[in-house]
């Protein structure tokens, strides 16, 4: 088996032909990005009676709004779409929002880390996407 899955070959500039390949570090994060997102769901939906600040409808579905989109974004990067790095940076954007009006400062870390993963690792693959 292949560490790197590819795709079809596409005319790229000047009619070159462009290989986009998927390396096995792209596809960790892919899947785990979608894995994250639907179980993500389930936690804000469960704990939201635990934690008094996850109790408010607004903030509940916010989190489960950025958690679908996650899934959402990692099914498009996987096809090399841009507007799912639009999502993905949207839906972060909006979790660091929620998260410093309920849980503080310390969500800033939190939900800025796997944008800034997500950015290292896609850096040099910026032209695979259509």
């Amino acid at each position: 088996m292949s560490s790197k899955a590819k795709q079809k070959p596409k005319q790229g500039k000047k009619g070159k032909v462009q290989v986009k390949e998927r390396g096995i570090w792209v596809q960790l994060l892919l899947i785990f990005m979608a894995v994250h997102g639907i179980f993500a769901s389930y936690f804000y939906y469960t704990v939201r009676t635990q934690e008094p600040y996850l109790d408010r409808p607004m903030i509940l579905t916010l989190m489960v709004i950025h958690s679908l989109a996650n899934v959402v974004s990692a099914v498009g990067i996987w096809y090399w779409k841009k507007w799912a790095l639009y999502v993905y940076a949207g839906s972060t954007i909006l979790a660091l929002v929620v998260g410093l009006l309920t849980v503080g400062v310390w969500s800033v870390f939190y939900f800025m880390l796997p944008l800034a993963i997500v950015g290292w690792v896609l850096r040099d693959k910026w032209s695979y996407f259509t």
